[in-house]
């Protein structure tokens, strides 16, 4: 018997065929399924190389043995040419109506399906009018000239986002790509994108020459390129003319008022411009309070050079409310500044979106006035539909608002244009918490962890998550040591949930600093040091370092009055001084500082304080009405807290409370 009939009566053919008809089949669900799911890329590698190993294996094990209704036996060599094996003597059917071969048959046909329709189905689900501006390269010889560049590829960005018909993927998202040797294919890929603008920009001389071609993903093909060489002073019209020639490529019908809004022009100043931009991108880089201000100096400058640069001006405001928001300066002169700038703005641009998103974060960061924001915010969203901030800001106030789907909703839409923003995916994770979807909180996270591994608010979302889902405080203080060398507020507050009164007294020993905290809680060096004398035993220094702390923070109270973070921490530390009458006093001031029909997000936390409060003073009804109450709102307590945290020791044995819990435990 020549070779090719002994493999035909081994099966091996008919092995061979069935595995890659398998294989081809699986490698057709990975391509489509894995990316929907958000799966890393190297569970696709891994998959693939498992099945690549796992051919030379099937087909060595289909030589040696066969399957009989005995099941597998080794097969028997060829003694003679009279063989058996022939199919139709065994069944009695012919090829054709073989069952096997009717489920090859059938294999075969849905594995085309797939590779003709099933790759296709996942491509069109890329809309055909999206578009990720990838940084233009910088040939420019002055290395300063580098921010001018990124400030170029920003505004076509922000024009492009003027065109209601296109998807237009946010700078953040797209910034991790300059000077990538990454094929465009990957990229489009990660962005969900079906087109990619890339080019070059060079400055000299008062000249200015871009380079842009936009690529189709799906052919490879360029469907428009140019070459711009224009005078330094024309830089406003090219960064139209680019965005305009771009949506026409793109197949997209521009209405007059949005070829309007990408026409206009900014300022008659090319300095002034030029400090915008420094302004923007400072801003870009974070909301500390060395950027904020650094961001002021450079829209001061501009506005010196050019007093009517609107956008300029609703900057400034902008940057005046974040200072306060973010506590670097709560005096009532930082919103006196913000409303000379945003009143100017207003003044001369109305109806442009800069100006009301400036106007409503000046009511939103400076004020909690959630109607006004969301109504500014909504018109910049109305008059730029593709406004990534705006969008973002809407999720946010609704979040603020109570309404959680909401607020799921919209930076979830705002997330899907910048899909590799870790602040975006953060937010969200922080939102699914909230209203203690702690699964699709913890994907979330990781998922933001992978494009970001330090960023701070992606860590705390993650120990947050699958400490309130376990009540695990160990792993979680574990999980915070791992993740920071720092001394925070997260590792002191796990260290006393665990009441470890040796690794508090070393850490606070070891620290200078005089308070812990965060724009959500405050509490002083003294609160946890009394905390860890109490855990030892002794009363004498606990009782002191609590008195320090009362006077610290009673500091802080005359200087920020409104800050309910200070009445909270100034209760909970009367109570733990068995001053019950103090600690309700001031847990009440706490939420009358930031009640939760002011702020639905923060405002719990002052509840949950208070909670904590009549706990320690053993006020159980109030305790448990608290703790009742706070179980059936969004952000409110969580089951792992309520499983671990000892301020609840009083009260745990009651049915009252273990139906609470019961109520709060994950069922997954």
């Amino acid at each position: 018997m020549s070779l090719i009939e002994e493999l035909k009566r081994r099966k091996v053919f008919r092995v061979a065929t069935s595995y890659a008809v398998v294989a081809f089949i699986i490698f057709q669900l990975v391509e489509i399924l894995f990316p929907i799911f958000n799966f890393p890329q190297w569970t696709q590698q891994f998959i693939v190389i498992i099945i690549l190993l796992g051919f030379p294996i099937a087909v060595i094990f289909s030589w040696v043995f066969d399957k009989t209704h005995e099941g597998f036996i080794k097969t028997d060599a060829v003694k003679n040419k009279e063989n058996k094996n022939t199919e139709n003597t065994l069944t009695g059917k012919p090829f054709y109506l073989q069952s096997k071969n009717l489920l090859l048959f059938f294999g075969l046909v849905i594995a085309f399906l797939l590779g003709s329709y099933g790759g296709g189905s996942f491509q069109s689900s890329v809309d055909d009018k999206s578009i990720a501006v990838l940084p233009f390269d910088n040939y420019s010889t002055a290395p300063e000239d580098q921010f001018f560049s990124d400030g170029i590829t920003e505004v076509i960005i922000a024009n492009l986002a003027k065109v209601k018909d296109l998807k237009v993927i946010s700078r953040t998202s797209v910034m991790e790509y300059k000077k990538t040797t990454k094929k465009i294919k990957d990229i489009a890929k990660e962005l969900g994108v079906a087109h990619i603008l890339e080019g070059s920009i060079q400055r000299a001389n008062g000249r200015v020459r871009v380079v842009g071609q936009l690529i189709d993903t799906k052919t490879d093909e360029h469907i428009w390129a140019e070459t711009y060489d224009k005078d330094e002073t024309d830089i406003f019209e090219l960064q139209s003319e680019v965005a305009i020639e771009i949506a026409k490529a793109m197949k997209s019908e521009l209405t007059l008022d949005e070829k309007a809004r990408i026409n206009e022009k900014l300022t008659d100043s090319n300095v002034a411009y030029e400090y915008y931009l420094k302004g923007n991108m400072i801003e870009n880089s974070g909301h500390s309070k060395e950027n904020l201000f650094a961001a002021i100096s450079e829209y001061e400058r501009s506005i010196t050079l050019d007093p009517d640069f609107a956008e300029a001006h609703a900057q400034l405001g902008k940057m005046h409310a974040h200072i306060k928001w973010y506590r670097h300066d709560l005096s009532d002169r930082r919103m006196e500044l913000s409303k000379k700038s945003i009143d100017r703005a207003m003044e001369l641009k109305p109806s442009n979106a800069t100006v009301r998103i400036g106007r409503g974060t000046y009511y939103y960061h400076g004020f909690r006035d959630y109607g006004k924001a969301l109504a500014d915010y909504s018109l910049a969203k109305e008059l730029e539909p593709g406004n990534i901030s705006a969008l973002y800001r809407i999720g946010l106030i609704y979040r603020r608002l109570g309404d959680l789907e909401k607020a799921i909703e919209n930076i979830t839409d705002a997330s899907n244009l910048d899909p590799r923003s870790t602040l975006m995916i953060n937010q969200l994770a922080g939102s699914y918490v909230s209203i203690r979807n702690y699964d699709e909180a913890i994907k979330l996270a990781k998922k933001s962890y992978e494009i970001n591994n330090s960023y701070n608010g992606v860590i705390n979302n993650l120990i947050r998550a699958e400490y309130f889902r376990s009540g695990n405080a160990s792993k979680a203080l574990n999980d915070s040591k791992k993740f920071s060398s720092d001394l925070n507020i997260r590792v002191l507050d796990f260290n006393r949930v665990l009441k470890n009164d040796e690794d508090l007294l070393s850490l606070l020993t070891e620290s200078n600093q005089k308070s812990y905290g965060n724009i959500l809680e405050f509490f002083p060096h003294d609160y946890f040091l009394g905390l860890a004398y109490n855990y030892k035993g002794n009363k004498k220094l606990a009782s002191e370092s609590y008195n320090k702390a009362i006077e610290y923070l009673n500091d802080q109270i005359i200087l920020y009055p409104d800050d309910a973070r200070f009445y909270t921490s100034t209760g909970l530390t009367y109570a733990l001084l068995g001053d019950k009458q103090k600690a309700i006093e001031f847990g009440l001031k706490g939420v009358e500082a930031l009640p939760i029909n002011k702020d639905a997000f923060f405002g719990p936390n002052h509840v949950k304080g208070l909670a904590r409060i009549y706990s320690i003073v053993n006020e159980k009804i109030k305790a448990l009405e608290m703790i009742e109450y706070l179980s059936s709102i969004p952000n409110g307590l969580h089951y792992g807290e309520l499983l671990s945290d000892p301020d609840f020791d009083l009260i745990r044995d009651e049915i009252r409370f273990q139906n609470i819990l019961l109520k709060l435990e994950p069922k997954s």
